[in-house]
């Protein structure tokens, strides 16, 4: 493992408390990752995980350099990077794991089971057409020892050949929900090459450890939907009920997007339209992150550019309707040298307690926020922003009480 910077916590202004109807206030920002000279984004298309207090998110580092759309410079590599705490977020340590994403190594059939209930467990799943990767077939890595150690990459059985996803690349981020020590559901996309941002999801099942995967649900939103259905966030709201929340888009504007919910009764071989959360603003609008509380109700956050805030708001009937949105943080782009446009930040919502393993939800790209329920109390929200050259990533720390 190759250290490569370590961050104290630096704390940035924002009140925020997330309660019943009301704005949320005592939001504490601390810096998770900052280099001069360096892009540091898209936590979203990496991952998060979580073990009690301790934390590990995933994000690309590029050489910056301002530009139309992403401030990287062109060619240059993009390094898939991780930052740990170990005290719930306060302090942070950079580094630049050994045989992960984008070392090059050899992709190979798994051989022997997973256990997806080990402790220290946690998956990285990758595919092609977003920042860092490039595998039209998709596949996965994972670690037993909370993200110190990798072991693939290795093939997502033969889901790659599937009649399915003929004609397809695969253009999965990480999300997925563990049902027990050989059971895993992971929620992918994919798109016909070279038809631009024409997205599908599909849900992919193991029975064995990781082994072999099945097709569960070829597809999600109907296909005969027009438009763009792409990094889904789904949490699980009882054995055999799932919410997810996916980033919409009419296909040829980037200008018209927004977010629906869609649930599954029947763990996850059907799906339906549950509610639209939102409109999502523009440039590419942003996908969502979706929770559920220690109350019961779900929390969804995402973000607007059009309205430059972290917005979210909450349902206490599993997704079918939503209460008013509430800010999360209002004028992100403060500080950012370019249009709103060139803001990439980025979200994931994750879920746990006390007496099991926090699990990924979901990933996502590009003007997105992660969040992620700590003991159903502390909030914890990972963004990044521009300010002054270089790109941070923030986490906004709150509570839900």
């Amino acid at each position: 493992m190759k250290s490569i910077f370590v961050l104290s916590i630096s704390v940035v202004l924002l009140v925020c408390r997330f309660a019943f109807g009301q704005q949320p206030e005592a939001i504490k920002h601390t810096i998770v990752a900052i280099e001069e000279g360096q892009f540091h984004g898209w936590p979203a298309n990496n991952g998060v995980w979580a073990w009690g207090n301790e934390i590990l998110v995933g994000f690309t580092q590029v050489e910056y350099e301002e530009t139309e759309g992403h401030n990287i410079k062109e060619d240059a590599p993009q390094l898939s990077l991780l930052a740990r705490s170990e005290d719930g977020g306060q302090t942070w340590q950079m580094f630049d794991p050994d045989k992960y994403v984008g070392d090059g190594g050899e992709k190979t059939k798994l051989d022997r089971a997973i256990n997806f209930k080990r402790e220290g467990f946690a998956m990285r799943v990758f595919g092609t057409a977003y920042h860092g990767t490039d595998d039209p077939e998709a596949g996965f890595y994972y670690s037993y020892d909370k993200g110190i150690s990798w072991n693939g990459p290795y093939y997502l059985g033969g889901i790659a050949e599937h009649a399915r996803f003929n004609e397809c690349i695969l253009t999965p981020r990480t999300d997925y929900i563990v049902l027990n020590e050989k059971e895993c559901l992971i929620f992918i996309s994919s798109r016909i090459d070279d038809t631009g941002m024409s997205d599908d999801i599909s849900v992919i099942n193991t029975k064995d450890g990781g082994l072999s995967f099945d097709i569960l649900c070829p597809w999600v939103v109907p296909c005969s939907d027009p438009y763009r259905a792409v990094m889904p966030s789904t949490v699980q709201v009882s054995k055999n009920e799932f919410v997810m929340a996916i980033r919409r888009r009419v296909i040829a504007d980037g200008h018209k997007t927004w977010i629906d919910c869609y649930k599954s009764e029947d763990g996850g071989k059907n799906w339906s339209f549950l509610s639209k959360v939102c409109d999502a603003g523009r440039h590419n609008g942003n996908p969502p992150a979706i929770t559920k509380l220690a109350d019961g109700r779900l929390c969804c956050i995402y973000g607007n550019r059009t309205k430059k805030q972290i917005l979210g708001r909450y349902s206490s009937d599993n997704g079918k309707t939503w209460e008013p949105e509430f800010v999360i943080r209002d004028n992100y782009y403060t500080g950012e040298t370019g249009d709103m446009k060139d803001l990439d930040s980025i979200s994931l919502l994750l879920y746990g307690n006390r007496k099991q393993d926090y699990r990924v939800l979901n990933v996502h790209r590009s003007g997105h926020f992660y969040m992620i329920n700590l003991r159903g109390i502390d909030c914890l929200v990972f963004t990044s922003l521009m300010v002054s050259y270089k790109y941070i990533i923030f986490l906004i720390q709150g509570a839900t009480r």
